[in-house]
């Protein structure tokens, strides 16, 4: 078959690059009604951009040991060095598999008492009436529950302070480098690149520092920390390859900081446009059931998922569809795009939790909801991210509604998260 579709509106040298750049969700929602597979070009770099849940199940699944990370994850080496997020082949199933002891259903089911403290400390901070900045105190309280879990020892001011700012500073920079895949940006003397050496170099010291306490301390805790320690071979207190502990490290902080955050400040601006959905969340909170509440953290990553864009690099040729993808081509697929498919997701565009009972769910075809990857890549982490917002979704919603005094933005940079307004607090 003749070449994929190719949207209107690119620019000599720049192919999409600006329309992209100006309205990132806006324009990969525009290419999904053009077809199964659709040519897009960033500079001069072409991309198949995939919208069937089929293909991409076959890019993720079935074809996976023909692919490899592509740009996004390529960028984010300066940040994730070699954690298992950014390895492939045996390299990623050898480190999958010893890592997958740390993350067993029994041992994150361990940490909910930990997420619960944590949510109720942050309530017990917000005046009742008074106004929050929900975006930035979902991080907080995101940073506090993974780092306590990751490391018995309580996370210095300092070092919560440093997390805090540079993370989204080097996140942003990873933005800008994705969109410019040559590499020639990095190279330039801007000053966007200093700040992105700086923070980076700050975040991995600060991790190290943690890295080398936990060593020090030499007992298992209990905490994530210790348990990579054990799972990388080594023992506590001589531990041979602090590398690798350092990058899984860092690598939970960032899913466990940035994404759970942004998906947790998405939750409340969700439900504040649904009171019969609010009220139902509060009822089952005060009852102790989550499952009302996992329902509605599912169905926040469904329209507003941190990972909003995903990208693939083929190994060798493959056929996608009615197409023939040549060895080394660029993939890219939009969960954002394809969680709002009405032929996939019936009234997509609504807030439906219930679209999540086990009978509703049962309809949606494999490879269609994605917050979380699929096949031999999935998040590792998926089961301690559903578990954090659905305990913090109901411990909050138990004490308080929130209410916006605004409207809230999309910023699709490295990840999907809400630019808005405070919220109200209404004590229940």
């Amino acid at each position: 078959m003749s070449a994929p579709p190719i949207p209107d509106g690119a620019l000599p040298g720049l192919g999409h690059l600006g329309r992209l750049a100006r309205d990132p969700l806006g324009f990969m929602e525009s290419v999904r009604p053009l077809g199964q597979v659709v040519l897009i070009r960033l500079g001069r770099t072409p991309y198949y951009v995939i919208n069937d849940p089929s293909l991409i199940r076959q890019v993720l699944v079935t074809d996976a040991v023909r692919m490899r990370k592509g740009v996004q994850y390529e960028k984010l080496r300066p940040l994730l060095g070699n954690a298992v997020a950014m390895t492939a082949g045996r390299e990623h199933r050898d480190r999958r598999r010893r890592l997958q002891p740390v993350f067993h259903p029994d041992r994150i089911r361990g940490y909910s008492a930990l997420m619960h403290q944590a949510a109720v400390e942050t309530v017990d901070t917000w005046a009742p009436g008074g106004t929050v900045d929900v975006v930035a105190e979902m991080h907080r309280l995101a940073l506090v529950v993974v780092s306590r879990a990751l490391c018995s020892a309580e996370l210095s001011d300092e070092a919560s302070a440093t997390i805090q700012r540079d993370l989204p500073a080097v996140l942003s920079g990873i933005t800008w480098r994705s969109l410019f895949p040559g590499g020639l940006l990095e190279q330039l003397p801007l000053p966007m690149n200093r700040r992105f050496t700086q923070a980076n170099q700050r975040l991995l010291t600060t991790i190290e520092g943690l890295v080398a306490a936990q060593q020090d301390y030499g007992t298992d805790g209990g905490d994530l920390l210790s348990r990579l320690l054990r799972a990388e071979g080594g023992r506590l207190g001589a531990m041979p390859d602090t590398a690798a502990v350092r990058d899984e490290a860092v690598n939970l902080l960032f899913a466990g900081t940035e994404t759970t955050g942004s998906a947790l400040a998405w939750l409340w601006y969700a439900v504040s446009e649904h009171p019969k959905i609010e009220e139902r969340l509060a009822e089952h909170a005060c009852d102790g059931d989550l499952s009302y509440a996992e329902r509605v953290a599912r169905e926040t990553l469904r329209l507003y998922p941190p990972a909003w864009l995903i990208s693939r690099r083929s190994t060798e040729p493959v056929r996608l569809g009615a197409y023939e993808i040549p060895m080394g081509a660029s993939i890219l697929f939009s969960p954002y795009s394809l969680h709002r498919e009405p032929s996939v997701f019936p009234d997509a565009t609504s807030f439906d939790p219930d679209r999540w009972l086990p009978d509703r769910e049962r309809e949606i075809p494999r490879g269609a909801y994605l917050p979380f990857g699929a096949g031999p890549h999935n998040c590792i982490g998926e089961r301690f991210a559903l578990l954090e917002m659905s305990i913090v979704a109901s411990t909050i919603a138990a004490r308080y509604r929130l209410v916006p005094t605004g409207p809230v933005r999309k910023r699709a940079r490295a990840t999907l998260a809400p630019a808005g307004p405070g919220m109200r607090l209404s004590p229940r």
